[in-house]
């Protein structure tokens, strides 16, 4: 009988053991997860008209030339100007319904040669914020700016090109 006994004992002990093991494996737990993706339209833009100043007669002093948003043209006191002037007017097209925003140049030269003017203060129909919406997948926008004119500048045809960019956002 103490044999048996024996052999109970180490099985108690052995079945103790294993029961540590057990709770242990009772701490860890499996969960499974779903990846997934959505493929966007590429946001495009397309250039429709380029910014037009007009004709420009310069005076003794220097001042500017505003075109806004929407083609309306302020001209300095000091300035005389003629001829038709036309806002920047772009067309961006993406996933519908999306956001984007605007990035405007901060400013830039249009040059004659030698000779420069400064094109600065741009501001775009989408207000201050800068943000419009692809309404269907489209939407539009217009550019306008100032255009600092020297006192005396020379005659040419002046032109530069500029950059903007949407990004969704």
């Amino acid at each position: 009988m103490m044999r048996f006994n024996k052999r109970l004992a180490a099985a108690a002990v052995f079945v103790m053991g294993t029961g540590a093991g057990v709770s242990s494996q009772v701490l860890a737990a499996d969960a499974d997860f779903v990846a997934s993706a959505n493929i966007q339209t590429a946001i495009a833009l397309a250039k429709n008209n380029d910014l037009n100043f007009g004709d420009i007669v310069p005076g003794a002093s220097a001042d500017t030339v505003e075109v806004d948003t929407n083609s309306v043209r302020n001209c300095g006191a000091a300035l005389t100007c003629l001829g038709t002037v036309q806002a920047a007017q772009f067309t961006v097209t993406g996933t519908t319904d999306a956001t984007y925003a605007l990035t405007l140049p901060p400013d830039a030269n249009i040059s004659s040669g030698a000779n420069n003017m400064l094109v600065d203060q741009f501001s775009s129909s989408l207000g201050g914020s800068n943000q419009g919406t692809l309404t269907g997948g489209t939407d539009s926008f217009t550019i306008g700016a100032f255009l600092n004119v020297g006192a005396n500048q020379a005659v040419g045809a002046y032109s530069g090109t500029f950059t903007v960019t949407v990004e969704y956002n």
